[in-house]
């Protein structure tokens, strides 16, 4: 048995690439459980044009021979995943396909309803993909696996969702060894930025996110078990920046204390996302003396009125005043704070749209970098669910350029699917609000991008 791992292409404009953590964590767990011929295909950067992507892709795929294929499936991914399985069945019918990721754990029904793949591991992966090669091996009843979805006589089957992994200190460290040369990952300085995830999850149950759905609550890695990571990295690679990709770094205030104490030995920067409310000034040291350079806040709004709508669980004394502080606070100690804000929001009013837009300013001013982004209707976020009926559709890269998450190039590259499939990206759907006509909606959120938007940097 052969299987090789797909991150599928969507960033290949950008000279910054992510570390595909997600299939990297996989291939080492099964590696770890006796499986020995697994590879990972990072089309990122495999792809170096945007001239037929889903060609190109298919023939890099079919030269590595294998009999499975799994493919992870963000909501970015979507549109090339469902065409790359409809064009790759047809050619190799025997050769099996799994998809995996955030939007097809959400979505598998419908995945398997607009393309012929052939098995759907919904939630964590790790245990699941391993108990799935051994009954795919074995030839046993699929029924048996929990946390899929298969196909058998015709029907979409679903099995009982997988526990999540209780301890993540037993998970292996990503398959690093996979995608060298590893030095191809996010330059900086001559070293190397790579993505380390101290948690999973997230307690907090925002309507526009779906971690809280997917994760259920946070679970963290012990404090030894992250340093040893960090300095086998430094030992066999040349590690210059570490970016924590937890949802919230410091929402446990005592283990993050213990963490940036013991990182402080190691002598090595990072940036992280955490809340504004989770963390302090005694927090704010520890992670500067630790190696902190930057952090990441997501405010949404200035509005505590949408904050409550948008079920953010920020206490009362997350006010404005507390979030000018804490940012100016955050610069005086030399962080660079980033603060992103969203509208577009269900409801959201005139007054509310031009509260943020003032904060967000003021936040500039005292030295955050700044990101404004429209509120996106993802699947599978309680979002859509209790505000439906307020969507509508409009061609939001038309109309709306500063505020889509895709750059010009992927756009031509799948503009013939973003026309096809248009329903399913939401990047085409927007939330009525209490502006009426969308030409004043228009003007107002473009005349605050002209004052907001900074550099989009992922964090």
């Amino acid at each position: 048995m052969k299987v090789t791992l797909i991150n599928p292409p969507w960033q290949f404009y950008s000279p910054s690439k992510l570390y595909p953590l997600g299939v990297s964590y996989l291939a080492s767990h099964l590696i770890h459980c006796g499986f020995d011929s697994i590879d990972i295909l990072d089309l990122n950067f495999e792809i170096s044009d945007t001239q037929d992507v889903l060609k190109k892709s298919v023939e890099i795929v079919e030269s590595r021979n294998a009999n499975i294929l799994g493919i992870t499936c963000w909501t970015v991914h979507l549109l090339f995943c469902i065409e790359f399985v409809r064009v790759y069945k047809r050619k190799h019918p025997d050769v099996k396909i799994i998809m995996g990721g955030v939007h097809a754990s959400s979505q598998p029904e419908e995945i398997m309803k607009l393309c012929p793949v052939d098995i759907v591991v919904r939630g964590e992966g790790e245990e699941t993909i391993v108990s799935l090669l051994r009954a795919i091996e074995k030839n046993n009843d699929l029924n048996e696996v929990h946390g899929i979805s298969y196909r058998k006589d015709k029907e979409i089957r679903h099995t009982p969702d997988r526990p999540l992994i209780k301890n993540l200190d037993e998970i292996p460290y990503p398959a690093y060894h996979l995608l060298e040369p590893i030095e191809k990952y996010q330059p900086l300085n001559r070293k190397y930025v790579f993505s380390l995830i101290a948690s999973r999850g997230c307690p907090y149950k925002c309507i526009f996110c779906s971690a809280n759905r997917l994760w259920k609550y946070q679970r963290r890695r012990n404090p030894k078990n992250i340093l040893g990571e960090i300095k086998w990295l430094k030992d066999n690679y040349d590690v210059g920046f570490l970016r924590f990709e937890d949802d919230g770094l410091t929402n446990k205030r005592d283990w993050a204390l213990e963490f940036f104490v013991s990182l402080k030995e190691l002598s090595i920067h990072f940036d992280c996302l955490t809340r504004i409310d989770k963390v302090d000034s005694e927090l704010l040291l520890a992670m500067r003396d630790a190696g902190c350079i930057g952090v990441y806040h997501g405010i949404e709004s200035a509005s505590p009125r949408l904050l409550k709508l948008l079920r953010k669980g920020f206490p009362k004394w997350v006010n404005i005043e507390y979030i000018k502080k804490t940012i100016a606070e955050e610069v005086s100690l030399g962080l660079v704070p980033t603060v992103s804000a969203m509208i577009g929001i269900p409801t959201e009013t005139k007054k509310e749209i031009q509260l943020t837009f003032d904060l967000v300013c003021e936040l500039k001013r005292l030295g955050a970098k700044t990101q404004l982004w429209l509120m996106t209707p993802y699947p599978d976020t309680e979002a859509v669910s209790l505000y439906k009926e307020e969507l509508i559709m409009i061609d939001r890269w038309k109309e709306l350029k500063q505020f889509d998450v895709f750059s010009t190039v992927p756009r031509e590259a799948y503009s013939h699917l973003i026309k096809k499939y248009s329903y399913l990206v939401p990047d085409n759907w927007i939330f009525r609000n209490d502006i009426n006509d969308f030409r004043e909606m228009k003007m107002l959120y473009l005349s605050g991008a002209s004052r907001i938007l900074g550099e989009l940097e992922f964090v």
